[in-house]
């Protein structure tokens, strides 16, 4: 019957009707494949991984390897102690976060304290720490002018160690100068510190459970009151962090994941097929105690607050609230960060690529979602942020051709890993 009536039409109208049924036939096709199931790894798609240039760099996922060394798991236990360091912001909305340090070593705590603190924190144990500054942006990043605020926090394996290295750490720094005069503050008794009166800084330090924390203020002048109400206040904030913050039982840090957020495995490593461990590069300018020095982590992934401690200026300018974050992760200053939700990466990508004094735009890699600039110095640096969903990662280089190769591994790295 179809066929009788198909050849009654006439030759155009027969045409039509066929190509009509064509049409048909190959709608019915697409739509029937694209309910199958296709093993494999998604891509994105605009674009097939294979056509990038990956040069040097691999963008193979590797699997993480297991933690065989306690230096490793002191620095992840470190990078885990930023969630129980209060953001300088909560203390005085003034403070921008600057300089977060991980302080896996008693001996790396010279700088942030003073010189006498090492030997008894190794003394009694001292297990991991923490520690970051607070100060206005237009004073930073010299940090301790004219205010600024720097939080510590230190693990002891104990209460009873904590308590004796606080005592201890006190006694000797106080001993250091004949004009040290104690100070203490009302709402917190078991706190002790001490000033110069012609020196406006004040540093207090106080045991709470296996933690010792170092409260160090500075001030426009010697203000004992000021400084009192400062170092109080950044106390009333940080104590309660404490209290939240689950330690890992020191049974088991030699068990500590190195990636236990999925998140370095989706960065380019540093040799291609090898596992980026982590460690830290100090870059220290300043030994008196509360100046400061400045690391640099590698390999290591920190939590929500230490993801705000690390980008406060990007985040604040896209208008990204800070529980928007969830973490960030860094090998050889390359950095990676997850958020909340894919919006919140576009805005934070957005702000990372805008550029200003010092830097330019330059072209752009055959890869979605990323923009690469040129920061001028007397090394140049060449940098491309990449964005995939809710990752963003930033990759660096001392050549354009360079840095486009890393940030298509970068982003064939994250597309494997969606």
């Amino acid at each position: 019957m179809l066929r009788s009536r198909f050849a009654a039409l006439s030759p155009g109208r027969r045409i039509f009707a066929a190509l009509s049924c064509l049409v048909v036939a190959i709608l019915v096709a697409v739509l029937s494949w694209g309910a199958r199931t296709v093993p494999g790894t998604p891509v994105s798609a605009d674009i097939s991984l294979s056509d990038l240039d990956f040069g040097e760099f691999g963008a193979e996922t590797l699997s993480e390897p297991r933690n065989d060394k306690e230096r490793y798991s002191r620095l992840i236990e470190s990078a885990r102690m930023s969630e129980a360091v209060a953001d300088p912001r909560e203390v005085d909305a003034s403070l921008s976060p600057r300089a977060p340090a991980p302080i896996p070593r008693a001996a790396d705590t010279t700088g942030i304290l003073a010189d006498v603190a090492s030997p008894i924190l190794t003394k009694y144990g001292m297990l991991a720490g923490y520690s970051v500054v607070g100060c206005p942006p237009a004073n930073c990043p010299t940090f301790n002018r004219p205010w600024s605020l720097r939080i510590t926090a230190l693990r002891l394996p104990d209460d009873a160690a904590a308590r004796s290295a606080a005592t201890e750490i006190e006694a000797a720094d106080f001993a250091v100068s004949p004009d040290n005069v104690a100070v203490t503050l009302p709402e917190y008794p078991a706190a002790h510190g001490h000033w110069r009166p012609t020196v406006p800084t004040l540093g207090i330090i106080l045991a709470h459970g296996p933690f010792v924390v170092t409260i160090f203020v500075t001030y426009p002048n010697p203000d004992l009151g000021e400084l009192s109400t400062l170092a109080t206040k950044a106390l009333s904030v940080q104590v309660p962090r404490l209290d939240r913050f689950a330690p890992t039982p020191v049974a088991e840090m030699a068990n500590l994941h190195l990636d236990s957020d999925n998140m370095l495995r989706r960065m380019v490593p540093t040799t291609r097929g090898e596992w980026s461990y982590p460690y830290i590069s100090k870059l220290q300018t300043e030994n008196a105690a509360g100046e400061g020095i400045y690391v640099e982590s590698s390999g290591v992934v920190f939590g929500h607050t230490g993801a705000a401690h690390a980008i406060p200026g990007a985040a604040q300018s896209a208008g990204i609230p800070a529980d928007a974050i969830e973490s960030i992760a860094m090998i050889d200053r390359n950095w990676m960060i997850r958020l909340r939700d894919a919006p919140s990466a576009r805005r934070l990508a957005a702000e990372e690529s805008s550029y200003g004094r010092n830097q330019s735009p330059m072209a752009d890699p055959a890869v979605p979602d990323t923009k690469c600039l040129r920061r001028e110095g007397i090394v140049p640096v060449y940098y491309c942020v990449v964005r995939d969903g809710r990752y963003v990662a930033v990759v660096n280089a001392t050549d354009e051709k360079t840095v486009h190769q890393r940030a298509a591994a970068q982003y064939a790295l994250l597309v494997r890993n969606r």
